[in-house]
């Protein structure tokens, strides 16, 4: 696959990050806290940023599968990828909640440190900083690709997320009662963005089959009853916009602005929502029109944000898959476990 073609899924990921950061501190902060003057109204609908975090999600992952050998490297990938950004965010964001405050979002230093484990809402635990939620989705959708991938079954993952896509559509309509924890456990209420990614996926490497596009038709149809019309509606706008940029049809998506701002988002998703929120209070403190907050906590997130993917989460990512790939002992554990698969 064209590697230009992850620029623009990268493109694609920035802006997700800054709508969702549109949200939070507009919409989302006026809920919260309240902001004085403003008509925020419009700003809740960068919340579905996150839908589209999601769908990026499928695609990158199976472009990932399709360049590692064994089950080990695909932990190795996303455990360098998610950790090291991670782990600086929860400091400093507790850190910076510590020190100024934020009503209603501390935490103590125990849950600060089980946050390190990324899993924690499973362990009912606060998050640091609410965002973090995404990571729980993210990895529990890892966890069952990694498992169909280990035991050589990911030629049934259409079928299987389809399946999960349609039993999430009959709870809505109340045909059926799924658990919570199971409806929780396999993504039911976001799998189907994931699937539309995979989909996209097999549609560019030209691996696609009847079952793709009927698959990529489920998943964008059932948002009309998981969600909503409206999110259908977006949802729908994502999908022709994904599929543009993933084809080569939008040029400006590989703009080095955009780019810049993909590579960062990642970093700027984990640092800006509790920090920003410490920001702007502090602005209201000091009475400052509303708009000097929002936009000193943009530009100060977006410095962090920087900051972290230059000295942290680009040098570690760097660092953990060379130690990988030079320690024989890591690679003979590798082995075994690809030997494993292919007895699968």
């Amino acid at each position: 696959m064209n590697t230009k073609r992850l620029l623009e899924l990268d493109a694609l990921r920035g802006l997700a990050a800054l709508a969702v950061v549109i949200f939070h501190y507009l919409y989302r902060y006026d809920e919260i806290y309240g902001h004085d003057t403003l008509n925020v109204e419009w700003s809740y609908l960068g919340k579905y940023g996150v839908h589209l975090f999601f769908m990026v999600s499928g695609f990158v992952i199976f472009w990932t599968l399709n360049r590692i050998e064994r089950p080990l490297d695909f932990v190795i990938s996303r455990f360098s990828r998610l950790y090291p950004a991670y782990w600086l965010a929860v400091i400093l964001t507790f850190g910076v909640v510590y020190i100024f405050g934020l009503p209603g979002r501390e935490v103590d230093i125990q849950t600060a440190v089980l946050n390190f484990l990324m899993f924690q809402e499973y362990l009912r635990i606060s998050h640091v900083d609410g965002v973090y939620w995404t990571l729980t989705v993210e990895l529990t959708f890892y966890f069952w690709v990694f498992v169909l991938y280990a035991f050589s079954q990911l030629r049934w993952v259409e079928l299987i997320f389809t399946c999960l896509v349609l039993a999430s559509v009959l709870n809505s309509l109340g045909y059926i009662e799924v658990h919570p924890a199971i409806y929780k456990l396999f993504l039911m209420k976001y799998i189907a963005l994931f699937l539309s990614g995979i989909c996209f996926f097999n549609i560019v490497n030209k691996s696609k089959s009847k079952l793709t596009l009927i698959s990529l038709t489920i998943a964008l149809l059932s948002s009309v009853f998981i969600f909503s019309l409206e999110v259908f509606l977006i949802i729908a706008i994502f999908h022709v916009v994904f599929y543009l940029s993933v084809t080569g049809r939008i040029k400006f998506m590989t703009h080095k602005s955009l780019v810049f701002l993909g590579g960062l988002s990642y970093s700027l998703y984990l640092l800006h929502q509790n920090i920003g929120y410490v920001i702007i209070n502090l602005s209201y403190d000091m009475q400052f029109n509303p708009w000097v907050g929002i936009i000193c906590a943009t530009v100060i997130s977006l410095l962090f944000a920087t900051m972290s993917m230059k000295f942290v989460e680009k040098p570690a990512l760097s660092y953990i898959r060379r130690r990988y790939n030079s320690s024989d002992k890591i690679q003979k554990l590798a082995s075994k476990m690809t030997v494993l698969r292919g007895n699968s």
